[in-house]
Formats: C-alpha cells, structure tokens, sequence
C-alpha cells in the first residue's frame, strides 16, 4: 500500500500531464483552425459571433441554429433565421470576409 503522499504526488503529476495535453491540443486545434482528427472545422468564437451578427443583420429575425462548413476551402457560417413572419431562412457568410455569401429561404 503506498503512503498518502505518494498518491499525492503520483495524482498530481497525472493530472498535470493531462492538462498540458488537453491545453496543447486546444491550442493547435484553434491555431489551425480545423479539428483535423474527425473533419471538422473550428473557428475562433469571436468570428463565430461576428458571423451571426452579420447573418441577422441582412435577414433580421431569431437564431435558430447555426453550423460551421469547408466549402471550396472557405469556411461558411450557415445561420438558420426565423423572420417575424414565421418563415425560415438560411444566410450563409464567409466566415474570414465577415460577409454575406448566400441567402436562401429554407423550406422545412
């Protein structure tokens, strides 16, 4: 059986270890720019939020749902807008301009 401090310093090395490589893959994740492991593609918050704002601000209305997109190796903030008169739309934005590439009434 090992004494208390041992266990302590044996945990607290492990979770050491583990938030240096939990931050080292945020980092590099955001760095780039793309969760390469599954696909995906990430962009920092602050483009995210900016996108929105420009999506609701060519289509005013609610936010419904929003994704993030490659396309032809942009990457595209399609916005999903419900307006005031219950239709449903989706305004896509190049998410690195911050502008308005598409807007399309959805028809679900």
């Amino acid at each position: 059986m090992m004494p208390c401090r041992s266990k302590f310093i044996l945990g607290s090395i492990l979770g050491s270890f583990i938030a240096l490589v939990l931050a080292t893959n945020g980092f590099w994740m955001k760095a780039e720019g793309n969760d390469t492991r599954r696909g995906r593609t990430a962009v920092p918050v602050e483009s995210l939020i900016a996108s929105i704002k420009t999506a609701v601000g060519a289509k005013p209305g609610g936010v419904c749902g929003v994704e993030i997109e490659n396309e032809d190796g942009k990457t595209i903030c399609e916005v999903k807008i419900l307006t005031q008169d219950g239709k449903t739309y989706e305004v896509e934005v190049d998410v690195a301009a911050n502008t308005v590439v598409e807007i399309e009434e959805d028809d679900d």
